[in-house]
């Protein structure tokens, strides 16, 4: 491979950095006019971070939400292309994400070789009270 996941992390947050009040305003004008363009999923895979949606506090009557996130991975107008980072809060009231991920299946078979690979081997983890990694090098 020839950049790390650490460098697509890099040049995702960058270009979060990048995006203003006025550029939003901007592409939102532009689709007005021309329309929604589409996109190719080609080699494509999608995150989107609804941390900060507010599900947690939508009230229909019957009590706090439990869940706010897709309700089946894999469907929707990009199948199996998408995934969210979803706050969550378990009995306990710990709080963390939920990250479903819905991939291709000789895909999904490489992420958990990875995930196995850094989790048992603890590469990258931070020790109790030491610096935190800013990235985990990807060897996919």
């Amino acid at each position: 491979m020839e950049n790390p996941l650490g460098y697509a992390l890099e040049l995702v947050k960058k270009a979060k950095s990048d995006v203003t009040q006025e550029y939003m305003h901007s592409v939102a004008d532009l689709m007005v006019i021309k329309g929604r363009p589409h996109f190719t999923v080609v080699r494509s895979y999608l995150v989107s971070d609804v941390t900060r949606a507010g599900f947690g506090d939508v009230e229909f009557g019957w009590g706090k939400a439990v869940y706010g996130g897709p309700a089946k991975g894999g469907v929707g107008a990009i199948p199996g292309v998408a995934s969210f980072y979803i706050p969550f809060k378990n009995a306990k009231g710990e709080e963390g994400l939920v990250i479903p991920l819905c991939l291709p299946a000789q895909a999904m078979e490489k992420f958990v070789k990875e995930l196995d690979s850094v989790l048992k081997n603890n590469i990258n983890q931070p020790t109790i009270g030491g610096p935190k990694p800013s990235f985990i090098i990807s060897s996919l």
